[in-house]
């Protein structure tokens, strides 16, 4: 693909993009580039990593997972 490039007055582009004040009356080279995008990704399934970490469950420690945050929080901040 090509790229375009034109001169112009900043004034003109001024409307559309934000140029710095300090560009007012000046003359920019514009250069328009085509936008490549990414090849269309794969599909991922949600489930694809659905039970990745089973190995590492520790069915002993579940009751205590279970209440684990409000315990936390009344270690760290009393019972409030």
């Amino acid at each position: 693909m090509e790229a375009v490039r034109k001169i112009i007055s900043a004034d003109t582009l001024m409307p559309i993009i934000d140029l710095p004040w300090t560009s007012k009356g000046l003359q920019v080279e514009v250069i328009v580039i085509p936008l490549i995008e990414e090849k269309l990704r794969k599909k991922v399934s949600g489930n694809k990593l659905k039970g990745c970490l089973k190995a590492y469950a520790n069915p002993a420690l579940w009751k205590k997972e279970q209440h684990a945050w409000e315990t936390n929080i009344i270690e760290k901040y009393g019972n409030i």
